[in-house]
């Protein structure tokens, strides 16, 4: 019970983000928008946004989720935050933080679908 509640506040943290995102990222407020993204990852999963491009994937996930196997949940709306977070980098004009985010944001939704499929 208190995993799964640890998890599900996290993906509210993700979501609330990803909602503030696509509201600044509309008004053109790009800075801003990856301010609030990396704030999300920083206040979710203690970490800095270039910590969080710069670990591999792996060592990231289990940092972000202390040692804990996540859910499918909780990889997929991270994979929602990185590819947001890849389209924002590249408008700011940063292509090789840009693919970075992006490749992690592919692989997390691989990851999610993979233990989706285990799980159903």
């Amino acid at each position: 019970m208190i995993r799964r509640d640890w998890f599900k506040h996290h993906v509210e943290i993700m979501a609330q983000a990803l909602g503030s995102v696509l509201g600044l990222k509309s008004k053109g407020e790009i800075q801003a928008a990856v301010a609030t993204l990396e704030a999300a990852i920083h206040k979710a999963f203690g970490t800095s946004g270039k910590l969080a491009l710069g670990l591999p994937l792996e060592e990231f996930i289990s940092f972000a989720c202390r040692g804990e196997e996540p859910s499918s949940e909780l990889l997929s709306t991270l994979a929602k935050l990185f590819r947001e977070w890849a389209g924002l980098l590249e408008t700011q004009g940063r292509p090789a933080q840009a693919a970075s985010a992006l490749a992690r944001a592919q692989a997390l939704f691989q990851l999610a679908e993979s233990k989706a499929g285990r799980v159903a």
